[in-house]
């Protein structure tokens, strides 16, 4: 009886089949290169056929190849369910998992989705700025956190988790309601509020306007979007927030604003340490399904 194929073979091949290179397909798989020159060499042994035609850096499929790359494309595809799968009902059902998050709607949704997989595991969540969250993560008093990295750090994983822009809101009659968008040169001369240091929202607003080259003229500071959102309410000036993180109202207009300096990609940030949880594989898995 001739061996079954394993799951390194399905890799080497599948990797080899896309950058044709011994090499390429190592580096890809981050595995030696005699190690990939030893799986596909096991298959062509074990089922006496040739699936290669063997060239420098440009190694092709034989018709044998060809007609095995679909299924074996498949059968890869359908590793990440049956690990998803498996993650899900692991041993680690019952405890606590600790989350710090600055986006609450986006850290909400995914959590729960995560709560449906271990709806016995008790999830504490903290929302703040970033930079507290990055110290949070660093103190290691939280598990994982779902913010905008500032850099990256040695122990540390960045999982990327989705990319957003800020918005303008203004009060309903503010002058530049008229405006079907606006650039930062429109801000010039506008009473602001912005949210207090450590909040990326004020760091990537203030940048903005910097390079833009207007002096921001700051009427409040204010320690939450929450308490933004009703001061701009009120008519005590404009300010930004992040797109999906602002309730309609009735005393609010939102504008888009042109550029490209208003984006920023929240990451999943976790310790190095923790990603052979199941409980963060399955964070990740999550988002990589998003």
């Amino acid at each position: 009886m001739k061996p079954g194929l394993t799951l390194p073979q399905i890799r080497a091949f599948c990797a080899l089949a896309q950058h044709r290179s011994f090499k390429a397909a190592a580096e890809h798989l981050e595995v030696s290169q005699p190690t990939i020159v030893g799986q596909i060499a096991g298959i062509e042994e074990a089922y006496g056929t040739k699936l290669f035609q063997r060239q420098r850096e440009n190694n092709r499929l034989t018709d044998t190849g060809l007609a095995l790359l679909g299924p074996m494309r498949a059968a890869l595809d359908q590793v990440p369910e049956a690990e998803f799968i498996l993650l899900s009902h692991s041993a680690a059902q019952t405890g606590e998992f600790n989350v710090v998050a600055v986006n609450p709607v986006r850290a909400s949704n995914l959590i729960r989705e995560f709560r449906v997989l271990y709806p016995n595991i008790k999830v504490n969540v903290s929302f703040v700025a970033s930079d507290k969250a990055q110290q949070l993560i660093d103190d290691e008093s939280v598990d994982v956190g779902f913010f905008v990295p500032g850099d990256s750090r040695p122990g540390q994983q960045a999982i990327h988790f989705y990319r957003y822009e800020l918005m303008a809101l203004l009060p309903v009659g503010h002058a530049l309601c008229a405006k079907p968008a606006l650039g930062l040169a429109d801000f010039a001369g506008h009473e602001l509020l912005i949210r207090e240091p450590g909040s990326l929202t004020r760091k990537l607003f203030l940048a903005g306007l910097a390079k833009a080259g207007v002096e921001p003229r700051i009427a409040y500071e204010l320690g939450s979007r929450e308490s933004v959102r009703e001061a701009v309410a009120q008519g005590l000036g404009v300010s930004v927030v992040a797109e999906d993180e602002h309730t309609p109202h009735e005393r609010i207009v939102t504008k888009k604003i042109l550029g490209q300096d208003l984006q920023a990609d929240s990451c999943l940030v976790v310790l190095n340490k923790q990603l052979g949880s199941p409980l963060v594989k399955t964070l990740i898995e999550l988002i990589r399904r998003r």
